[in-house]
């Protein structure tokens, strides 16, 4: 054999492996993508209308079964098959490179291997991190009963599953997860999330408080309170430009305020001097009860735990008026404290709500002995104090 066949055998063969391994590594390339992204539907496929209150939905001939383990009682469910065949959407976000469903009017993000996700915009966290098994992505069956009020049925002989579709008009609670440590001092927070009001914008700004309350219980930790201090500042120094423009003060004015601040600020460092600072908790734990919930109103109370020191604090909203309500609000008696003295001696007007049962738990802090106690008022006592625009929190639906 000449050198110069020889040498034509061996380019030849040389632009054959280049060639394998270029299309082993495209190959390989989409073999990654496509366990990445999930397979998008062809666009001629059959639109499934969705299923209507009480309707029930048996999920079969599914591309991907769902994965049940006794051991911990837990049902995983294929994403897009569970999805579509109840009228929802899945598409891929190359930006976020995360998943989208959409269901129900609801739309939520999840990140493959994470339980970090996002609920209509608002950052929450899901009991179990997103499953990606053999390129296709499982999520807990809980995710549809709590964001899309679609009870998930099993029949593990069967091993088929059905889905009934509940009320969706209801606004619901969603959680996110908020953890860390300084030092030697650690946080841990269960803040909810309101999701699904009428007004948006009410929505946003009731979430806004709940977080800002949570803060405040984790004021100790310097770090978490960046952000805040100079949203603070920002506001602040915002009031002082707009207090120069627009006010012009005279000479005694200002001498007697530059007075009362000099005296405040004495009273304060006199005070500040005599009342040593109490040492920070080692931990402090927050978590919330969720209560009754509907497009009417929301309860709800929390639980501070500051280095073992328990205290409970209500939330409780008249979703029509738009506004935090009292014990004052909602009965329609003047002798309140009297009528409730055979449940407990102390009542804060402040601090009581509603359970998910439609019973009147009220909640008495014990400041001395750094624990709380709730109380249950009985269905009687509140239907013959409560005001009649209030009646369905204390009623109990005919079974």
């Amino acid at each position: 054999m000449g050198w110069k066949k020889l040498t034509v055998i061996v380019v030849a063969a040389a632009a054959l492996l280049g060639g394998a391994m270029a299309l082993s590594m495209q190959l390989t390339k989409q073999q990654e993508v496509a366990m990445e992204v999930p397979e998008q539907p062809p666009s001629d496929t059959e639109v499934i209308e969705p299923p209507k209150v009480g309707d029930t939905t048996t999920l079969t001939d599914m591309e991907n079964m769902p994965i049940y383990y006794n051991d911990e009682d837990l049902l995983l469910l294929p994403v897009r098959n569970v999805v579509e065949s109840l009228g929802g959407s899945v598409k891929w976000n190359a930006e976020k490179k995360a998943t989208e469903i959409n269901l129900r009017g609801k739309k939520l993000v999840v990140y493959r291997g994470s339980a970090e996700a996002e609920l209509n915009g608002y950052k929450i966290t899901l009991d179990r991190a997103v499953e990606s098994i053999n390129g296709c992505l499982y999520v807990s069956a809980d995710i549809f009963s709590d964001y899309f009020a679609s009870d998930v049925i099993w029949d593990s002989a069967q091993r088929m599953v059905t889905v009934k579709t509940g009320d969706n008009s209801n606004p619901i609670f969603a959680n996110y997860h908020l953890e860390g440590q300084e030092g030697d001092r650690m946080y841990q927070a269960n803040i909810p999330v309101i999701v699904g009001l009428n007004d948006v914008s009410y929505e946003k700004r009731l979430n806004a408080d709940l977080m800002a309350f949570a803060m405040e219980q984790l004021s100790s930790f310097p770090s978490l309170q960046e952000a805040e201090q100079k949203a603070e500042e920002t506001t602040e120094e915002a009031v002082a430009e707009e207090t120069a423009d627009t006010t012009e003060t005279t000479e005694e004015a200002q001498t007697q305020e530059m007075s009362a601040e000099a005296t405040e600020t004495t009273e304060e460092t006199q005070e500040s001097e005599a009342t040593p600072q109490e040492p920070a908790p080692p931990y402090v734990r927050l978590r919330y009860e969720p209560g009754y919930c509907d497009s009417n109103f929301i309860s709800l109370y929390w639980e501070v735990d500051a280095g073992g020191v328990l205290s409970a604090q209500s939330v409780n909203v008249d979703l029509k008026e738009q506004k935090y309500v009292t014990l004052d609000d909602l009965t329609a008696v003047t002798d309140l404290e009297q009528q409730l003295q055979v449940f407990t001696d102390q009542v804060d007007k402040n601090n009581y709500y509603v359970t998910a049962n439609r019973e009147w738990v009220l909640l008495v802090n014990h400041e001395e002995e750094g624990m709380y106690q709730t109380v249950v008022v009985t269905n009687e006592t509140a239907k013959r104090v409560w005001k009649e625009k209030y009646t369905f929190l204390i009623t109990t639906p005919e079974s």
